[in-house]
Order: C-alpha cells, then sequence, then structure tokens
C-alpha cells in the first residue's frame, strides 16, 4: 500500500464520489477568487478603455505647448500662438481648450446628462492637428451664438441643427442655436458636447490675452522631437513644450496610478472575502477528514503511511483550489461583463476588453490554490496521525479538555488585543499615527484571539441562545440545542466566518453614523444665514459670478456672502493646498452676519481689502489684528492685506478668507470659483416668502440650488451614506460567502449524522419536526456569529472612531442601533434562509437504510 498512484487514485474518486460535498466546497473558494480577479480585470479594462480614449484624441499631435509652473502667467499668450502659427517648421497650430458646462432647452429645463458637457473650439479636417471630429450635418459655427452639438447627445435628448439652447457656466449664461451635428469615435449618448468657432471661444471665454495652451502638428520634413527641442530653447523657461506622445505616456500613467487604489481597494474586499472562506475551507475539510477517520485507518491498517494520507489530503485541496480558483476566474469575467453591460445601459461604454491578462488570471489560481491547501494542511495532518486501531471506533473525540490549551492561548491573545486597542484610544498625548499602529495591532489580536477563545465561549453562549429559541418548540428545541453545542470547534468555526463581515460592517457603521453626526452639527451649529444657495454637486461647473447681484436685490434679502476659492495665500499660508498649488476661500461681505462664532476681534466685513482668521490659525503665525501682511499668488507677490479680524468657534469656513476686493488690479483678480452664497433674510421677514424669491432670483442660471443649513448638512451626509453604501456592498460578499460556509457546514453536518437522524425518524420524529430542528440549529449558530461580530465591532470602532478624533473627527462616538437591531434581525433570517436545503435533505432521510448503515 505504499504506491503514490494508488493513493493519487483513492484522492482522485474520493473527490469524484462526493459531487455535492465537492461543489460547496469549491463554491468557497470561487466566491473569493472571483472578487480578486474581476477586481483586477475591471481596473484593466477601465485603464484600456481611458488609453484607448487619449490616444484617439492625441492622435496626429505633434508638440503641444503650455505655461510652466515658474511662469508669471497663467497661459500662453496670444502673441505666442500667433509666432508659431508664422513658423515654417509648423504645420497647423490649435487651441486646447475646454470648458464645463449645463444646459437647458427653451424653456430653460435643465437638459440631464450623466456624463455631463463640455464646450470647446472646432477645427476643420484642414485646421485641425489632432483627428477632426466629422461634420454629418448642418454648417461650421460663428461667432459667440452658434455652435456645434455632438450627435450622439443631441439625438438622445431631441435635439437637432437650428435648435436654440440655453448654455450656464461659471461666467454667466447665454442662448445658442445649434448649426451643426458632429461624430466621433468617443461620443457617447450619456454626453452632450457643443463646439464653438476659435474667435467665438476666445471671445467668450479668454482674456484677450492668453489662452490656456496649444498643440501644434509639424511641417513636412521637421520630426517631433526636433521641433520640441528647439521650441524648447526659444519659448524659454516660462514654457513646458513636450511631444504629443510623451503627453499621451503621461496622461496614461497618471490614470494607471489612480486605477491602482480602485484595484487595491477592490482586491483587498476580495481578500477578505477570501479570507472569510478560509475559515469555511478549513472548517469543510474538519468535518471531511472527521467523517473519513474510519477510512483513513482503514488505508492505515493496510500499509498506508501517515506522510501518504496527509498528502491524498492535500492533493484533493490543490485540485478542488485549483479548480475552484479557474472558475473563480471566469466569475471575474463574468462581474466585469455584467459591470460592462450596466454602464453600457447608462450610455457609458467601457470599449471592448475585458481586462484579462496574466497577472489577473495567475494571481488568481495562486492565491485560491495556496489558500485551499493552507486551509486543508492541519485537517490532514490530524487525518494522517490517525491510528489503525481507529477503523474499529466510530465517535467524536472533541472535549472541552482537548480545547484547554486552545482556550488559554486564546484568551492571552484576546486579552492583549483589547489592551493594545484600548490604550490607543487612551493615549490622548500621543501621535495619531502611533495610536492607529496601536489599535491596529489590537484588531489583529482580537480577531486571532477570538478565533481561538471562540469553542470554549460558544457552549454557554450557543447553549443559551439554544434554550431561548428552542422554547417554543419542546423537545425539538431541546435536542437542536444540544446539538448545537456538542461540537463546539465546528460551531465556533462555522460561526467565526460571520463573525468577521458582521464586525467590519459594524465598525465601518459606527464610523459612518459618527462621521454624519459631526457634519451635520457642523452645518446646522455654524451657519447662521437663513439659506445656502450651491451650485452643481458634482463640481462640473460652479454659480455663475454674476448670480450673486440677482440674489441681493431679491425682495427681502438683508445680507449676502459670496464665498469663493482663489490661488492666493498670505505670508506663504493658505487654506488649504492641492497638488502643490495654495488655495485659500475669499468673501465680498460681512462674514459675521452669516455664521456662527464665539468671539471675534476686530471686524469680519470683508466688504474692504483685507483678511480674517480663525484666532488659533493667527496665533501659529503669530499674526495680530491690524497687521499688513504679504499677498501671495504663484509663489510671488501680488499685494498687501491687513488682518482686519479673528474669530473663534467656527471651522466652516476655513482657517481665513480673504475679501475679493483685495484682488483688484492683480493677476488673479478674475480667478475666483464660488462655492456657495450665505443668505441672511431681514428681521421679521416670512422665511418661506424669502425661500420663493430665491428660487425665483436664480431660476434662469439652472443650476443654482437654495437650501436650508438643515437640507445642506443632509446633502453632505447623504454623500457619506453614498460612500459607506459601497463599503457595505463590497462587505456583503464576505457575508455571502460566510452563509455559504453555514450551508455547507449543515450540509456536511446532515451527512455525517445521517445514522442520528435516521434513529429519530424510526422512533417517530415526523418531517418537519427534522426541518425544525435542523433550521434551529443554524439559526443559533448565525445568532452567535452575529453577537460575537457586533461585539468586536463595537469595540473596534469605538477605539478606531476615538483615535479619529485627533484628524479632525471631533464628535461623541456615535453607535447605529438601528442597524445593530437589523444585523441581529438579519442573522437569524440567514440563519434560516442556509438551512433550507440542509433541513429538507436531512427530512428525507429513509430511517431503515440510515440505521442500516
Amino acid at each position: 500500500m505504499n504506491s503514490r498512484s494508488t493513493m493519487r487514485r483513492i484522492s482522485l474518486r474520493n473527490i469524484g464520489a462526493h459531487k455535492v460535498r465537492l461543489f460547496l466546497t469549491v463554491l468557497a473558494v470561487v466566491l473569493g477568487t472571483s472578487f480578486v480577479s474581476g477586481a483586477m480585470m475591471f481596473t484593466n479594462a477601465l485603464s484600456s478603455t481611458f488609453d484607448e480614449a487619449i490616444s484617439s484624441s492625441f492622435d496626429g499631435v505633434d508638440v503641444v505647448v503650455s505655461a510652466s509652473a515658474e511662469s508669471d502667467v497663467q497661459g500662453v499668450p496670444v502673441e505666442t500662438v500667433e509666432s508659431l502659427r508664422a513658423d515654417e517648421r509648423v504645420s497647423n497650430v490649435n487651441i486646447n481648450a475646454s470648458q464645463s458646462v449645463v444646459l437647458a432647452d427653451g424653456d430653460s429645463k435643465a437638459i440631464q446628462t450623466t456624463g455631463g458637457s463640455s464646450l470647446s473650439i472646432y477645427y476643420d479636417a484642414e485646421q485641425a492637428v489632432a483627428k477632426a471630429p466629422e461634420l454629418v450635418e448642418g454648417d461650421a459655427p460663428t461667432g459667440t451664438e452658434e455652435v456645434l452639438a455632438s450627435q450622439a447627445g443631441a439625438e438622445a435628448n431631441g435635439l437637432g441643427v437650428g435648435d436654440s439652447i440655453l448654455v450656464v457656466d461659471s461666467s454667466g449664461r447665454y442662448n445658442v442655436s445649434i448649426t451643426g451635428l458632429t461624430s466621433t469615435e468617443t461620443d457617447s449618448a450619456s454626453a452632450l458636447n457643443l463646439m464653438m468657432s476659435e474667435d467665438g471661444y476666445l471671445e467668450r471665454y479668454t482674456d484677450g490675452v492668453t489662452v490656456p495652451g496649444v498643440t501644434l502638428s509639424a511641417a513636412e520634413g521637421t520630426t517631433p522631437q526636433a521641433l520640441v527641442d528647439a521650441l524648447s530653447s526659444e519659448l524659454g523657461p516660462n514654457f513646458d513644450v513636450e511631444t504629443g506622445e510623451a503627453l499621451v505616456e503621461q496622461a496614461t500613467g497618471m490614470i494607471t496610478q489612480a486605477l491602482s487604489f480602485v484595484q487595491y481597494f477592490l482586491v483587498a474586499f476580495g481578500l477578505i472575502a477570501l479570507l472569510v472562506g478560509t475559515f469555511i475551507i478549513a472548517n469543510t475539510f474538519s468535518m471531511i477528514v472527521a467523517q473519513r477517520m474510519r477510512e483513513f485507518a482503514l488505508l492505515r491498517a493496510l500499509g498506508a503511511s501517515p506522510g501518504q494520507i496527509t498528502r491524498s489530503v492535500v492533493l484533493e485541496a490543490s485540485i478542488v483550489g485549483l479548480f475552484g480558483s479557474a472558475l473563480g476566474v471566469l466569475g471575474g469575467m463574468g462581474l466585469v461583463a455584467i459591470i460592462s453591460a450596466v454602464l453600457n445601459n447608462f450610455g457609458m461604454p467601457m470599449g471592448s476588453s475585458v481586462g484579462l491578462t496574466p497577472s489577473a488570471v495567475i494571481t488568481a489560481l495562486v492565491l485560491g490554490t495556496v489558500v485551499t491547501i493552507i486551509s486543508a494542511w492541519a485537517p490532514a495532518r490530524r487525518a494522517g496521525e490517525v491510528k489503525p486501531v481507529e477503523a474499529m471506533r466510530n465517535m467524536e473525540t472533541t472535549t472541552v479538555r482537548s480545547m484547554m490549551g486552545r482556550t488559554i492561548t486564546g484568551g492571552i491573545i484576546l486579552a492583549l488585543g483589547i489592551i493594545f486597542a484600548v490604550a490607543g484610544a487612551m493615549m490622548t498625548d500621543s501621535s495619531t499615527g502611533t495610536r492607529s499602529i496601536l489599535v491596529g495591532a489590537g484588531a489583529l489580536f482580537v480577531i486571532v484571539g477570538t478565533f481561538f477563545f471562540s469553542p470554549a465561549l460558544s457552549m454557554p453562549v450557543v447553549g443559551g441562545l439554544g434554550r431561548i429559541l428552542g422554547a417554543p418548540f419542546a423537545s425539538v428545541g431541546s435536542l437542536a440545542a444540544t446539538n448545537s453545542k456538542r461540537n463546539p470547534r465546528r460551531t465556533a468555526t462555522t460561526a467565526f466566518a460571520l463573525t468577521l463581515g458582521i464586525a467590519l460592517v459594524t465598525a465601518i457603521g459606527m464610523l459612518s453614523a459618527t462621521m454624519k453626526d459631526a457634519v451635520s452639527d457642523m452645518m446646522e451649529e455654524q451657519y447662521t444665514a437663513d439659506y445656502i444657495l450651491q451650485g452643481p454637486t458634482n463640481g462640473a461647473i460652479t454659480m455663475p459670478k454674476e448670480s450673486v447681484n440677482d440674489v441681493r436685490d431679491a425682495e427681502g434679502v438683508a445680507d449676502v456672502v459670496m464665498v469663493s476659492m482663489n490661488s492666493a495665500s498670505v505670508e506663504g499660508q493658505a487654506s488649504y493646498s492641492q497638488f502643490g498649488q495654495a488655495l485659500s476661500f475669499t468673501g465680498d461681505g460681512d462674514l459675521s452676519k452669516v455664521i456662527s462664532t464665539e468671539s471675534i476681534d476686530g471686524s469680519l466685513d470683508l466688504s474692504n481689502p483685507g483678511f480674517v482668521a480663525t484666532q488659533a490659525f493667527a496665533e501659529q503665525n503669530g499674526w495680530e489684528v491690524g497687521d499688513t501682511l504679504s499677498l501671495e499668488a504663484a509663489g510671488q507677490q501680488i499685494g498687501e492685506v491687513e488682518l482686519l479680524g479673528t474669530f473663534t468657534g467656527n471651522d466652516a469656513v476655513g482657517n481665513m478668507m480673504i475679501s475679493d476686493s483685495s484682488f483688484a488690479d492683480t493677476p488673479v483678480a478674475d480667478q475666483g470659483v464660488p462655492q456657495m452664497m450665505l443668505v441672511d433674510g431681514e428681521e421679521g421677514f416670512d422665511q418661506e416668502q424669502l425661500r420663493t424669491n430665491l428660487e425665483e432670483a436664480v431660476a434662469d442660471y439652472i443650476v443654482i440650488s437654495v437650501k436650508s443649513a438643515t437640507e445642506y448638512a443632509g446633502e453632505t451626509v447623504a454623500i457619506i451614506d453614498t460612500m459607506m453604501n459601497i463599503l457595505y456592498a463590497l462587505l456583503a460578499l464576505s457575508v455571502i460567502v460566510a452563509v455559504i460556509g453555514i450551508i455547507n457546514t449543515l450540509a456536511l453536518n446532515v451527512i455525517e449524522r445521517r445514522q442520528e437522524i435516521g434513529m429519530l425518524r424510526a422512533v417517530g420524529v415526523k418531517r418537519g419536526q427534522i426541518r425544525t430542528m435542523i433550521t434551529l440549529e443554524s439559526v443559533q449558530i448565525a445568532i452567535y456569529g452575529a453577537v460575537i461580530g457586533i461585539a468586536i465591532g463595537l469595540g473596534l470602532g469605538w477605539a478606531f472612531v476615538t483615535v479619529m478624533s485627533g484628524e479632525g473627527l471631533d464628535a461623541p462616538v456615535s453607535v447605529p442601533w438601528d442597524q445593530v437591531l437589523l444585523m441581529l434581525v438579519g442573522s437569524a433570517v440567514v440563519g434560516v434562509v442556509a438551512a433550507l436545503w440542509p433541513a429538507v435533505k436531512a427530512s428525507r432521510t429513509p430511517p431503515l437504510d440510515a440505521i442500516t448503515d
């Protein structure tokens, strides 16, 4: 019995002989690996789609000229553009510019486009540097009131040549007429894009002095690199001159980098699902080995060595892992296909690529197989250690005594985890990084400690749950309670898969609830303005600047502060920095009339030049009210401003705000980007009438909405909800895997207890009672897993949120009790659903056949 080929044949026959067992084990592998491979394929497909779009838009572009970061001019001077057009080495010159817009029909009804709308410059085939759009109908536009529209978007919105539409952008609103329709390879029905003549665009969207950038095509006989080298030396350090090919590589590299975060994010959740699956796979192999102990003992009696037995089980695991991982790759392709179909349905085609790459396939295959083998290793070792004499026995060997070492170890690890987590939360004098590391280490120790300690904990808890849940079902309920705690290792391992998922959901739920409470409280308490006016929440465009005049003229309005953002700083300090650029809030009214403060030193009236700051920010920089400081933009001084006043008790408007009038006659005078308008009504004026007047005042601007502070807070909270719902949806995968694990365990449990169930049927227990017994066992396991998961999630969530308070999350820890209750009820439902098939299978056990076995 020492032949390896014989043991291999036995392993293969065992796999084929137990198809249900094989299916359930493979399914746990498939769910985890399909998400990992699908995440990689999806990001590859997205990257390919963007690469194709970028390559297409820059096809034919030899050189790109733009202002360098060191330049004191924002853009390329018009004189430089004209000199490039006169250069014999240059064939064509196009101005590279685009403007986000919002469109409305003739009745001022907004045209809804999921892909947004933009307005750019039209060049025909003779003038275009890149591939020119095809003019499929109508004529080219002229002036500022004629445009071309993308055919797919126009047809989707019922527009055609000759129609008039309203264009709204950050500079204002105006009517244009569609003179023709264009078509390109990247057009989509979800976006309505417009094109204007060069003269019209420059008049409407530039200052007449500079343009954002230009693209060039080299004349015949001049290579792109030679043109780049020549222009770089001629134009000087104020300009960046690059080949179109280099720009494509740079753009695709940025997209790849951005998408890598998406991939890591999705893969992380796939690994969580695979981690949960690991416990299920280990549990499955443990049960399989336990059921086959007599078989292994017989093989040992016939001469098989312990190593051969162990290797045979590992071989089975390898085959299951490889097969499940291969199916997982196919599942990943299916996920990408489904996502692509959904995006196509919303008018956002992803292109032809499904993102299938060798790395996506190999990673999934190796990961799934290795995880399965690791999961099966401990059961395989136990199988190899079986004694030949065990062939004459048939009994479970799990006892309280055998768990003593495991329980003590688990208790110690769990205690250490709790100590680390609590220490991280309470060490308020330490850095956030140090505290986070302690909480992270504590979380790991708590999870590992719970896994080891859980079997001992499950006996009293599951027993108690069994008595409570089984009370209405008399003897059947009592029998179910006894069965649930009879094998604590199996019960704990089965429940632990669900515990992990529930713990993560609970912790994220606490973070979400605390964030929402903090944001809601801040919004409602720190604004005294009656109404807040904002542009589109997607950030495509901002409020038109001229709209503030209409708001000020509305009946019932007392004070208005237009809050904007500008690329400026005071003594090198700004509200915040983004991509290396200093950005500061600006305003044009009395800030004290629209925000709440605890104390004010000086004045917060920004009607005159100057700036205001929080008292803490001023003290941090050594500023005092009345100081005259340097006003800077692009690293250069553009003027001086006086610190008009300081305030405390408000964080809603940042650490400082500069008066808009401070930028008069400076290079950034027209570069302010409106963010919101804070409006306070006249004392005693009816609030609802004020709202109506404001809505009428901004109705023609299409994009501006009027909200109360409570509504504004609600919209911000809704954004948090959307972000968290994505996390919940991804975490749902781990819960689904856990449910599969409960089904798996119950099904194998029914097979293992075939004789016992047959005896029950023989003494008169009805099929319905058998189904009830199995269902109660499942519900007890599910609720136990949920209770432990909620306890872990609440503890770690508290520690994590407490640490986050050092990073600005200054709010009491909130517990989403409704969500906790929902998870408890949901876990009971999960238990019932998981038991459906195993319970039916158990109830159909033939009594005499089972007894004979």
